[in-house]
């Protein structure tokens, strides 16, 4: 949970791809795109931050679940 609320909060995903098109095209050619990133740079960051959160939310529900005891009438 630290590298997430770090990670949210001092960088940006999309930040971190060059907008160069070249430095993909032969090692990463599944990257092609990837220098667009910069264009959507908030709406890219907000949705991996929501994503993320909502997978830690989700499993920290499902572990609870998993370890809560169960009561006795229910």
């Amino acid at each position: 949970m630290r590298y997430f609320v770090f990670g949210s909060a001092l960088g940006s995903f999309a930040a971190g791809f060059v907008d160069d098109r070249e430095v993909y095209s032969e090692g990463y050619p599944h990257l092609g795109e990837a220098h667009l990133l910069a264009e959507h740079r908030r709406r890219i960051d907000e949705g991996a931050f929501e994503t993320g959160l909502t997978a830690l939310v989700e499993g920290l529900a499902a572990q609870y679940g998993r370890l809560a005891p169960r009561s006795v009438n229910g």
